[in-house]
């Protein structure tokens, strides 16, 4: 394998439906925890919500059923069951590793809590990411760049050097609000219609972007 530097020296990578290939779960999550407060809904119509963002599926939900807190704390128990099961996208780690190895910086940026990080490391991650932004950190978000922008001035990189990886709109957005490149990661096409220079399918298309 090539040892050539990755085209972008800095990749900051979303964590769900990015790295790992979390929404099946959350979406399961979602459905479980709608049922067991007695108001279950069709599993299209929640992916639909979900991959959008967590909080647009609540809210559509709380007003919907007419729900209130309860609904995002058993969403969030029921995920916290299911987390066991958590996996990452085929290729993902191989890649951060060779990112790593190749003299890049990998940094995440997620909305998701430390749990984000736990599975970093429990899945050997950890080694090739230099840091990161959880939920935790309490920067506004997607697509606020306030979060890119610390990451920036942290890690001290140019934005003209840095690439967002993200499987969402709000994360390529928030990439190009803070001035950087951006990459969609896509495999089912939610996000076809979006506008956007640069998306693939895999970590296999991925990779043969970041190193031409």
């Amino acid at each position: 394998m090539s040892i050539c530097a990755p085209l972008y020296r800095v990749c900051v990578w979303d964590f769900d439906g990015t790295l790992f290939d979390s929404y099946p779960i959350m979406n399961h999550a979602m459905a479980l925890a709608l049922e067991k407060l007695g108001h279950p809904q069709p599993t299209g119509e929640i992916r639909r919500l979900m991959k959008q963002s967590v909080s647009t599926a609540l809210n559509f939900y709380c007003r919907k059923c007419l729900l209130g807190k309860e609904l995002e704390t058993t969403f969030r128990q029921e995920e916290k069951a299911l987390s066991d099961n958590l996996p990452p996208y085929e290729g993902a780690l191989a890649l951060c590793r060779r990112i790593a190895s190749a003299g890049g910086m990998n940094l995440l940026y997620t909305h998701r809590d430390s749990l984000a990080v736990t599975m970093l490391d429990r899945y050997g991650f950890s080694p090739y990411f230099a840091g990161g932004i959880t939920a935790e950190d309490g920067f506004p978000s997607k697509p606020a760049p306030d979060a890119l922008l610390s990451l920036m001035k942290q890690y001290s990189f140019s934005p003209g050097e840095a690439l967002m990886i993200g499987d969402r709109d709000i994360d390529l957005l928030a990439g190009r609000n803070a001035g950087l490149h951006e990459y969609l990661f896509d495999p089912l096409d939610d996000y076809a219609a979006f506008q956007t220079p640069h998306r693939g399918h895999s970590m296999q298309d991925l990779e043969q972007f970041l190193f031409v």
